[in-house]
């Protein structure tokens, strides 16, 4: 079976696991960062909180996560399609597993807050989030627009990889999962060496939401040792992980056109909808792009080595 394995396994293959690997041990370093010396209090985000589980549930889950992957792999050969299958429900387990630590563990950031530069960089390409959101929120029907498009996101990042488990799409799902681990790693690490507390917590509007002040209260809640309340929102502003992953959907969508067609219109106005809505300033939908291009520049890289034509 070894043997097998190792015949089968590719190149993207290692890339992948050395990904997820990295995220999970670098979370590690953070949190144990922050428990032996700043000692932050942290939430659990993103609907991450496992407490419900005991440590024979999460061993088990992760055991079973190595046999889907790993057998995927070796049956590759003998059974194309229900490799694919296999294999990608497991790399999809470890995907969002590195995903739920790293975002998690990036919340004990000790340093400082940029988002006074951020606000100098907009004024300087002579963009106004205020006066944006304003504008928006003046036209009922483009700021409905925006809202539902914004929060379509998360439905694309489930619904676009299990359709592709089900194509057998494995190419496609090989370069969207490095794309997508590569980018957050160096979106993560951007973020964790020069924080931002988003636009909410610096620009003065009536038009926030809720889950915007909560993003930004939840960086002055942990940073000032305070258990915080606040459980919506988002977490990073710069780079904007809503765009660099917008990009990163369309693009591995490209093969199937029935989606890639509907995907550039919608994550077209869920780019703008980052900014007009508050979410994000400009320059964080610059950044989102520029990591969305690398991310997808070294996938590209790695799956064009030792990739079989079948199922791409």
């Amino acid at each position: 079976m070894l043997k097998k394995l190792s015949r089968n396994i590719l190149s993207s293959d290692y890339i992948l696991m050395a990904l997820v690997m990295i995220i999970i041990a670098l979370s590690g370093i953070f949190y144990a960062y922050n428990e032996f010396d700043f000692h932050y209090t942290t939430h659990l985000i993103f609907a991450t909180n496992i407490q419900a589980m005991s440590w024979i549930d999460i061993v088990m889950l992760i055991i079973f996560g190595l046999i889907l992957f790993f057998y995927g792999i070796g049956v590759r050969k003998l059974y194309p399609y229900s490799a694919t299958l296999i294999w990608g429900i497991g790399a999809y387990f470890w995907v969002l597993l590195a995903n739920m630590l790293f975002a998690n563990a990036l919340q004990s950031t000790p340093f400082p807050p940029i988002d006074h530069t951020l606000i100098k960089i907009d004024q300087w390409m002579h963009i106004n989030s205020a006066a944006l959101m304003r504008w928006t929120h003046e036209h009922n029907y483009i700021h409905a627009v925006f809202m539902v498009v914004y929060n379509f996101l998360e439905y694309e990042l489930v619904f676009l990889p299990v359709m592709l488990i089900l194509f057998g799409a494995r190419r496609r799902l090989t370069v969207f999962f490095i794309a997508q681990l590569s980018s957050y790693l160096i979106g993560g690490l951007i973020y964790y060496f020069w924080p931002t507390m988003a636009p909410s917590g610096i620009i003065h509007s009536p038009y926030f939401l809720p889950e915007q002040h909560d993003t930004s209260m939840r960086f002055y809640d942990v940073h000032h040792f305070i258990k915080t309340n606040a459980t919506d929102g988002g977490l990073i502003a710069f780079p904007s992980f809503h765009v660099c992953w917008a990009i990163l959907l369309t693009y591995t969508a490209y093969g199937k056109k029935i989606f890639f067609y509907p995907l550039c219109v919608i994550n077209l106005m869920l780019i703008a909808s980052t900014v007009f809505l508050g979410w994000h300033y400009g320059v964080d939908v610059i950044g989102g792009a520029i990591i969305a291009t690398l991310g997808i520049w070294f996938a590209e890289k790695i799956t064009k080595r030792r990739e079989p034509r079948a199922h791409q």
